[in-house]
């Protein structure tokens, strides 16, 4: 791989934290929900299983997920939540 310098990308094209981590909590959320919507349309328990512990596995992740966000600041709360 080429040598490269992080800090001479602008800012305006280098993505921030911020944005990285609110864009990775969407995507984990729409494959949440994919997955729960799969899991209701089977026949096959067997299938429908493995739906669901990816299910549990990624809303164990969003949740540490989310908790960083807020130690960060990257996730702004409303008030009186």
């Amino acid at each position: 791989m080429p040598q490269s310098d992080p800090n001479s990308v602008p800012l305006g094209v280098k993505l921030t934290d911020h944005v990285i981590g609110n864009e990775l909590s969407l995507k984990i959320i729409s494959f949440i929900m994919r997955a729960a919507g799969a899991a209701s349309e089977l026949i096959r328990t067997d299938a429908g299983i493995l739906f669901i512990q990816f299910q549990a596995e990624k809303l164990a992740y969003v949740t540490e997920l989310n908790h960083l966000m807020r130690k960060c600041g990257w996730i702004k709360v409303p008030p009186g939540s």
